[in-house]
């Protein structure tokens, strides 16, 4: 399994226009993939969920400038996520820049878990 990582950056007084704004259109990054949406392979994702940094490298979120959330959701390997990054991923972030922008941006990840 892997996880993959989204994780907006904007101002901090932003937080609460942001998470308004996420709400409203989580709900096309989390469906399952829709007949004609371009793969043999279709991708599920899982275990969806939003957190908001509370403090880095000793500094807490009341002292800094930019505020972090991540989204996060689960599947089954690299491939799908990559697929569902490239498919639904790619116009949220487009969306989340237009809006918040010039003082927000995104990156990502993808994480492999691994057994303890």
């Amino acid at each position: 399994m892997v996880i993959y990582n989204c994780t907006f950056m904007m101002l901090r007084e932003k937080e609460g226009e942001f998470l308004d704004w996420f709400r409203a259109g989580v709900g096309a990054l989390t469906a399952p993939e829709a007949p004609g949406e371009g793969s043999r392979v279709g991708f599920e994702p899982g275990n969806p969920r939003l957190s908001a940094l509370v403090s880095a490298g000793g500094i807490s979120r009341d002292e800094a400038e930019a505020h972090s959330v991540a989204f996060q959701v689960e599947f089954v390997d690299e491939a799908q996520a990559q697929r569902w990054a490239d498919a639904r991923l790619g116009r949220l972030c487009a969306a989340f820049a237009e809006k918040f922008g010039p003082e927000a941006m995104t990156f990502s990840s993808i994480f492999r878990c691994i057994d303890l």
